[in-house]
């Protein structure tokens, strides 16, 4: 008769677990020297955090983590996305491979160029809960993508998408402004179906995909090791990717930018027609163009 082992309890993020999982030992030994405000401290200064493979039930507490840029959260047993507003700056969320039945709760992550959610229960996507400053996405293994249409509404939902699902975007019959057609493939980063080592990305702009301290088992050791394969054939080629995929961040933050910059053009307009209505004999000239009839010719 088999012997039956019942499912760990679900756990929460907390403070200790955070440091333990994303820390070396070194630098784990040196926080915990650290007084109370000096260990808040180094956690807001953290910029990676790993809670993967932590059985977490939940996305909670991640408060004191406002620097962070990459958060692992793959393998869990997490139901849904929530609470990531604190964490502002984030650019690379791994989420794969959890119990996720609905994408939400990510319209606050301006900054979000990477996101990996395959390996759920997604059925029904609504895109527009897809920031559109990602440009990597990751969706495989839901039953969302066999709708039709998927592809589609994704690509037209993200303009600077280039590599949905495991696949160039060029290569599933879009347009590649990059010349990134291959380029993936060519450094080594097809994603090995079923395997945790899927999620890939350079070091460079998203950070790169493997634990900095010691693996607590067997298995994520072995995944560490194929990941830094990965990212070794990956440096043969890493300057042209990174050059591109810093083109798609550029035009993205660009595109803000610009937005920005015509803002504070219309405010500066605003104030100085304010001020020029404010000075004396304005207004009484204003009267006058008023009561003049349309043909007049102000210049005779």
């Amino acid at each position: 008769m088999e012997s039956f082992e019942p499912e760990p309890r679900r756990k929460s993020i907390s403070l200790r677990l955070v440091m333990e999982k994303s820390l070396t030992k070194g630098e784990l030994l040196e926080y915990d020297r650290l007084d109370t405000n000096e260990a808040l401290e180094r956690a807001q200064a953290l910029k990676t955090l790993h809670v993967e493979w932590s059985s977490l039930g939940d996305i909670a507490n991640l408060e004191p983590f406002e620097a962070a840029e990459v958060l692992y959260l793959q393998y869990n047993r997490i139901l849904r996305i929530e609470n990531l507003d604190c964490l502002p700056r984030l650019q690379f969320l791994a989420l794969q491979g959890n119990a996720i039945s609905v994408l939400e709760n990510l319209d606050c992550l301006l900054e979000l160029e990477f996101l990996d959610v395959s390996k759920n229960k997604i059925a029904i996507l609504d895109e527009k809960q897809l920031p559109q400053s990602v440009n990597i996405l990751n969706l495989r293994e839901n039953p969302c993508i066999q709708v039709e249409g998927y592809r589609e509404r994704v690509r037209a939902r993200l303009p600077d998408l280039v590599r949905l699902d495991g696949q160039d975007v060029a290569e599933s019959g879009g347009s590649d402004p990059l010349g990134m057609s291959g380029a993936l493939d060519s450094a080594g980063l097809r994603a090995v179906a079923a395997e945790p080592e899927e999620l890939l990305a350079t070091e460079k702009g998203l950070g790169a995909y493997w634990r900095k301290g010691e693996m607590q088992s067997s298995v994520e050791t072995a995944i560490k090791e194929r990941i830094e394969a990965f990212h070794i054939e990956v440096l043969g080629d890493v300057e042209g990717f990174d050059q591109r995929l810093e083109q798609a961040t550029a035009r993205s933050k660009a595109r803000r930018s610009g937005l920005q910059a015509r803002r504070s053009g219309l405010e500066a307009s605003m104030a100085n027609l304010a001020a020029s209505l404010s000075r004396p004999g304005t207004a009484r000239l204003l009267e006058v163009a008023a009561a003049l009839p349309p043909d007049a010719d102000l210049l005779t």
